[in-house]
């Protein structure tokens, strides 16, 4: 069993951590707790006290044991850091270098993994800044557990609820088990849209936004292995992860990827253009009343075919994107491709198609098996991926 310490943060989810505290204490974790001032407001150091038999932490200057500096203790002592509910407060301080209360000093001093579980009215929670700073920190390596959607205090049914307690202890319990299955492994990763210039301001693109790509390069990098990320534009923090290179065009990213064919493991998610066009013009494309512009659009290379067909002994594993008949197309690119696996979504669902924060998918084998993977945040479905694809190549 594991040492967890629970930071609390001051929202109105906050009791939901004296739930919380019990069934970790009651799996045989234990547990050290962290309130922030504003939490005492919602809830009291005693009732948590209560239940996790040990001194609950309020203050930073109150040093009980003159042996140890309690901020630094604290974390030298934990396995996992769990903040639940985390505040657009208290995520935007850590992430800014802020560090103005017990649990902040106790996060700053910190070097074990974190979980971050986001509990605030919706609007909040899609604030830029906090969207950027949740990005930051996910960069650095702190992990975060999905809001859920329903019911909130201020009367929206909306996104924003905080987790529930049973999913919460699923993925402290996963963060404490996971292996480093991977180590010593290369997996190269592609992420993100592709764009085809027409003239120096315009081109040819699509809406993906990264997310599953960067997600499975987080989950892959925390396995153990050396990942590679090869990304298209994107306006989100790139994970902590051995090298990311930064490509524009179709062109630039089939290069990338023939400089890293030896990789172990290659996990194609980009969106890559079909299509370029034959000949880019130089200058802004002028408009002309009654006579728009003719644009020859040419082929790009398919780059996880060249992949499948010219790499060595990489596991090779593609996307497919579709809008119908979803199957029976994934299932002709898994052949085509000469592809290990081919994870295949429907794209026409907006709730997970491009740029969504979810994803439903099924994982098609080259030997016939099927595993679907039920509708979850693409941090947590990345996750999932990550494990079936760790127990095939290390069988």
């Amino acid at each position: 069993m594991a040492n967890i310490v629970l930071g609390v943060t001051g929202g109105i989810a906050s009791y939901k951590a004296i739930d919380l505290t019990s069934k970790l204490i009651q799996s045989g974790h234990a547990v050290r707790v962290v309130l922030t001032d504003n939490t005492t407001e919602f809830v009291t150091p005693l009732a948590f006290q209560a239940i996790s038999r040990n001194h609950v932490y309020t203050n930073t200057f109150l040093e009980e044991d003159p042996s140890h500096i309690a901020h630094i203790n604290i974390g030298e002592w934990a396995d996992i850091i769990a903040v639940v509910p985390v505040t657009a407060n208290t995520i935007s301080k850590f992430a800014n270098g802020i560090y103005d209360n017990m649990l902040l000093n106790v996060l700053a001093a910190n070097t074990k993994p974190v979980l971050m579980a986001p509990a605030m009215n919706v609007h909040m929670l899609r604030q830029p800044s906090v969207q950027e700073n949740i990005d930051k920190l996910r960069s650095q390596g702190v992990e975060f557990i999905d809001s859920e959607t329903g019911f909130l205090a201020c009367g929206y049914n909306a996104k924003g609820r905080l987790a529930s307690v049973p999913d919460i202890m699923k993925k402290i319990n996963s963060m404490l088990n996971r292996k480093q299955d991977l180590k010593g492994k290369k997996v190269l990763v592609t992420a993100g849209p592709t764009r085809e210039r027409l003239d120096p301001i315009r081109y040819l693109s699509n809406f993906s936004s990264g997310k599953m790509g960067y997600s499975i390069a987080d989950s892959f990098s925390r396995r153990g292995a050396e990942v590679i990320l090869v990304s298209g534009p994107v306006s989100i923090q790139a994970p902590n992860v051995s090298a990311v290179i930064d490509v524009e065009s179709t062109a630039e990213m089939f290069e990338a990827v023939k400089n890293h064919l030896d990789a172990d493991i290659g996990i194609f998610t980009a969106a890559v253009s079909d299509f370029t066009v034959k000949e880019k013009s130089g200058q802004k494309i002028k408009k002309k009343a009654g006579s728009p512009p003719v644009i020859e659009l040419t082929e790009t290379e398919d780059i996880l075919k060249y992949a499948g067909h010219h790499s060595d002994g990489m596991y090779v594993i593609g996307f497919a994107a579709e809008t119908e008949d979803v199957e029976n197309y994934a299932l002709g690119k898994l052949q085509a491709k000469k592809a290990d696996v081919i994870i295949m979504n429907d794209v026409s669902d907006t709730s997970i198609g491009m740029n969504s924060d979810d994803n439903e998918v099924t994982m098609l084998f080259k030997d016939g098996e099927k595993i679907p993977l039920a509708k979850m945040p693409k941090t947590a479905l990345a996750e999932e991926i990550a494990a079936v694809i760790a127990g095939k190549v290390m069988d």
